[in-house]
């Protein structure tokens, strides 16, 4: 055995057999108990995934012999809680001997924008099995929590003053562009994206809108036509529509607008009507007409609407 001594190291390890290291919630939490409680170490930062788990450890002796222990630790521990002798960290692990006032500061940001860059989340601090909440607390809220974690060989070479080190941290890890919302389809992503993470990207994207409230209207009032038309309802401006009329019609005219590049946030503005509302509403419409209806009445609408866009060229011409 070749001893490596005491140091900080980067550990890397995944499931043995490809088979997942955590088989449950709770065992996240298990592990990073373990991982802070090893004898004659100190746990400077961690994340970890369904399949594999990855943490920077202060040792005070050769880490092959923290590794063997704490994969002893992690059989106990699955015997405790499923009833079953079996390995469960690969031998194979990828340890790395850090040099801290060089790398340890970059190494733990890269490794807690880890989930970022997976697309796993849409920011660092919505990950629930990473260290990088910790490292957000203040200075009472690390004394309080009591999590076992050495942040403070890390944070003590951000800053220089104790007091601000988590501010400065949140700092840096802003640097680090995020993930668009649009490229994460990742169900673990969507389901962990802040409301303040998704207000930042919705406020900084440009609207893009197709038609403005005057052309919706008028588009409106001409589909109503159009309808009334091919169902055979006569209306005018003296004589309204009835309210079994309206709940006929109206659908279908929300149903065409929005085939015709408007979206439900304008058509719920401009005509005051509940998003959820037009959204049944136009799920409805296939089941309750019958599809040789909707298909004339999208091809009149198209005819219409090519109609118009010939004239206004002869015009501009």
């Amino acid at each position: 055995m070749i001893l490596n001594g005491a140091g900080t190291y980067y550990f890397k390890v995944h499931g043995s057999k490809d088979a997942p290291l955590f088989r449950s919630v709770f065992e996240y939490e298990y592990f990073k108990q373990m991982l802070a409680k090893e004898e004659g170490c100190e746990l400077i930062a961690y994340v970890f995934s369904e399949y594999q788990a990855q943490w920077v450890m202060h040792c005070n002796q050769d880490w092959q012999v923290i590794l063997d222990n704490i994969r002893a630790h992690m059989q106990e521990l699955h015997f405790k809680l499923w009833h079953k002798h079996q390995q469960i960290i690969s031998e194979s692990a990828e340890v790395l001997l850090v040099e801290e006032d060089r790398y340890l500061v970059p190494l733990v940001m890269e490794l807690h924008h880890w989930p970022v860059r997976e697309g796993l989340v849409a920011s660092p601090e919505v990950y629930p099995w990473s260290s990088d909440k910790l490292y957000r607390q203040s200075r009472y809220q690390k004394i309080q929590s009591n999590s076992g974690l050495a942040s403070h060989r890390m944070l003590q070479r951000l800053a220089k003053q104790r007091f601000n080190s988590s501010v400065c941290y949140e700092r840096m890890m802003e640097q680090v562009e995020p993930w668009s919302i649009e490229n994460a389809k990742n169900r673990l992503y969507q389901a962990l994206a802040s409301d303040a993470y998704i207000t930042l990207y919705l406020r900084n994207k440009k609207p893009t809108l197709a038609h403005t409230a005057e052309q919706i209207k008028e588009m409106h009032q001409q589909a109503e036509t159009l309808i009334c038309e091919i169902l055979g309802i006569s209306f005018g401006q003296q004589q309204p529509r009835l309210k079994r009329q309206y709940y006929q019609v109206e659908p279908l005219i929300l149903w065409l607008l929005l085939q015709s590049q408007c979206n439900t946030k304008q058509l719920s503005f401009i005509f005051d009507l509940d998003p959820t509302i037009i959204q049944g509403w136009v799920r409805s419409v296939p089941s309750l007409h019958p599809e040789s209806l909707l298909t004339k009445i999208q091809q009149r609408w198209q005819e219409k609407i090519s109609l118009k866009d010939s004239l206004l060229l002869s015009r501009v011409s």
